[in-house]
């Protein structure tokens, strides 16, 4: 006698023998070296002005303050721009930043060079 597909897959979960299901990576900016806070931080596909929302919403404060990391969200592995927007609205664009192998990328100061 057969067992029915459903049954299958619930002795599978009792006994733990379905493959473990990944959990999707997590992604963060970090801004460890610069000493500007930002309260802006939205992220386009490289090349692109399609930019998402403002991912400072992820953060208790609404910044990204130095020496923080925020969590980005609604996104995948790609390459990004990144707008940065500090507390008297300059903003700026880090260009290129990686997350194709990396899952966290880092402001640095040479990224805040061309900030209006």
């Amino acid at each position: 006698m057969m067992m029915a597909p459903v049954r299958i897959a619930a002795l599978a979960i009792l006994f733990g023998t379905l493959p473990a299901v990944a959990a999707p990576p997590r992604y963060y900016a970090y801004n460890m070296t610069t000493r500007t806070d930002f309260k802006g931080v939205y992220l386009a596909p490289a090349g692109t002005q399609d930019w998402g929302p403002n991912q400072t919403v992820n953060d208790k404060d609404h910044s990204l303050d130095t020496t923080e990391r925020l969590r980005l969200t609604g996104i995948s592995a790609g390459r990004y721009d990144v707008k940065l927007v500090d507390g008297h609205g300059h903003s700026c664009i880090a260009r290129n930043k990686d997350l194709t192998q990396e899952t966290s990328f880092e402001i640095r100061d040479a990224d805040l060079a061309d900030c209006r």
